[in-house]
């Protein structure tokens, strides 16, 4: 099974990050996170060499599925790519929560 990152943003520069099984169940999760890469970063060393992929879910919105290692060592080019992603979604009226 594929692990999940779920981010949730509290406020700006407030992120909370959790890492789960996909079931449902979270086994980290980490608050008082200052960006959306941090985020990536975060969560990437919590899975470390384990899985190659997880699925990132943003504010309950479910983006995609992406390599561990872009989330650690890209974080910040896939954080912008998230960002677009999710607007595009939203202007597309596509951005149904999970």
């Amino acid at each position: 099974m594929q692990p999940e990152v779920e981010i949730t943003k509290r406020a700006d520069g407030n992120f909370k990050a959790t890492v789960g099984t996909g079931d449902g169940t979270h086994h980290y999760a980490r608050e008082g996170l200052v960006s959306l890469a941090e985020c990536l970063q975060d969560a990437a060393s919590v899975l470390g060499d384990e899985f190659s992929y997880a699925t990132v879910i943003y504010d309950r919105l479910r983006i995609g599925s992406y390599p561990v290692a872009v989330m650690e060592h890209r974080a910040f080019e896939l954080a912008d790519e998230l960002m677009v992603k999710l607007s595009n979604r939203r202007a597309e009226g596509r951005a149904a929560p999970i």
